[in-house]
């Protein structure tokens, strides 16, 4: 299908209301969940993560392969939407339901299995997912149109899970965190696992796929490895890791520095929801922007705004006015939905990119190998994060309690410490070297549309007539630059898939 229609359009975008809803639910309270709900220890509560996340991250690439190789009536994509439907309904419930469990030990075990259970749900539905877009359309500026309108279905989750979450979870089991609001938490899984489930279906149903399927071939590990040896993915890989480690670490940061630093939690929902908004407008904003210069245009402007923002969070304390603080909030959901479109709109050029260097199809085993290494990252970025918090000797459970029964605790004296001046100085030096390098990637993307639009006609040539005898040589030097490889070396099939 070259050109996707509305209804394509909108189903390939209710799959990301799990991306984006599951990802902000999980980001925003699991860790709270976890320490001030059930009770464990903060680093333990990192571990869970990071091991979840090293099994999430090593299933992605095996389910890439399988869909590669996948054969079915369905399609080799959509089949995994299908299946993909009750592990993800169970596997949210589960994260956050003990069955009534009271050991710390047994709640570790039993929490890292859970998120392990529901790092396997995400990766069965989204690895595929990640790849499909491919096989949907092959016009760059319409892989632009279902990313934007994906980013935009994602976007207006993550707002709603900033905000019915809470509201579920506070009117079940009260304003007071701690463990009388388990119920609550378990309603709100409920509520929202369904929700999930039913986005895959509405997925699968309206979603096609390509029917002229290459030949299955086996994939070794030099497969896995030559993806490394296209330059066009490693500077993807530079842009997409940096920042989606940024968004991470921010998110996992926020909440505390809401708390603590600027002492406006009660302004926290406010603040998350304008962030959010803001990002979601923009979606269109950064898009039009997109299909007008570059994928990696937005990222021009938001990464720098985001970094601006950033370090003017020095100057943020206690006294800073509420409605300045949701102006930073706005131009921070500005920068995160230009890298989010840029990112993900970027992933389904490279499968074509490669397919003209190697002659071979490999959406799979990239999106398995992207899903991989953003997982592990992340996992390894938060750990980092929980151990330098330990390491400082913050411990959110204790400023709870002394906020709750210490008569003469001052919040603001408090928030002059050497602890949260710690988790202030985290939170803004992070973001600033890390969208940096994210930034320094962007400017050297050689892909552009008249690139990307001579890429495709190389493909074709190649197809039907085994050379580039179809482009004219202007053509040809934009593909070697968008390939990263000299002519000689395109469409060049080796045992490893890469020569």
């Amino acid at each position: 299908m070259k050109k996707g229609n509305l209804a394509a359009k909108l189903s390939y975008a209710s799959g990301d209301i799990y991306g984006g809803g599951a990802f902000l639910i999980f980001s925003l309270f699991y860790m709270n969940f976890l320490v001030l709900v059930e009770g464990l220890p903060v680093l333990a509560t990192t571990i869970i993560i990071l091991i979840g996340k090293i099994w999430d991250a090593v299933t992605d690439p095996i389910v890439g392969r399988l869909s590669d190789k996948t054969r079915s009536r369905f399609g080799r994509r959509r089949i995994y939407f299908l299946l993909g439907i009750v592990p993800v309904l169970l596997s949210f419930i589960m994260l956050f339901y003990s069955f009534g469990m009271q050991n710390t030990m047994g709640k570790i075990i039993y929490y890292t299995f859970a998120y392990m259970f529901f790092g396997t749900a995400f990766t069965i539905v989204m690895v595929p997912y990640n790849a499909i877009l491919s096989d949907m359309t092959d016009d760059y500026n319409e892989r632009t149109s279902f990313t934007m309108l994906r980013m935009c279905f994602s976007g207006g989750t993550s707002l709603v899970a900033a905000v019915i979450p809470g509201m579920i979870i506070n009117g079940i089991g009260g304003t007071s965190i701690g463990p009388a609001q388990k119920g609550g938490y378990l309603v709100m899984a409920i509520v929202f696992g369904i929700l999930f489930a039913l986005c895959w279906l509405f997925a699968f149903l309206g979603t096609r796929e390509k029917t002229d399927l290459p030949e299955i071939r086996k994939i070794t590990m030099k497969d896995w490895k030559s993806v490394f040896k296209l330059k066009a993915y490693r500077n993807f890989l530079g842009i997409f890791l940096f920042f989606q480690v940024t968004v991470d670490l921010v998110l996992a940061l926020f909440i505390f520095y809401i708390d603590i630093v600027a002492l406006r939690y009660a302004s926290y929902t406010l603040v998350m929801g304008i962030l959010l908004v803001c990002q979601l407008i923009s979606m269109v904003v950064n898009g039009a922007i997109a299909k007008k210069k570059s994928k990696a245009f937005p990222l021009y402007i938001g990464l720098p705004v985001w970094i601006l923002v950033s370090l003017l969070f020095i100057f943020v304390d206690s006294s800073t006015s509420i409605v300045l603080i949701c102006l930073y909030a706005a131009l921070i959901g500005y920068g995160a939905s230009a890298g989010n479109l840029a990112t993900w709109s970027m992933l389904s050029d490279i499968y074509d990119i490669d397919e003209c260097v190697t002659g071979e199809r490999r959406e799979g085993v990239y999106s398995g190998m992207t899903t991989f290494l953003r997982k592990l990252t992340s996992g390894i970025a938060i750990f980092i994060l929980g151990i330098g918090l330990e390491a400082m000797g913050f411990d959110q459970n204790e400023y709870n309690l002394l906020k709750s029964t210490t008569a003469d605790f001052d919040p603001a004296a408090y928030a002059q410490s050497g602890i949260v001046q710690g988790i202030k100085w985290i939170f803004i030096a992070v973001p600033v070297a890390l969208l940096g390098c994210c930034l320094i990637f962007a400017l050297l993307n050689k892909i552009n549309h008249r690139r990307f639009d001579a890429v495709i006609k190389a493909l074709r040539s190649f197809r039907q007539n085994g050379n580039l005898s179809a482009l004219t040589e202007e053509e040809i030097k934009d593909v070697v630059t968008a390939a990263g490889v000299p002519k000689e070396r395109l469409w060049k099939k080796t045992e490893s898939g890469m020569n």
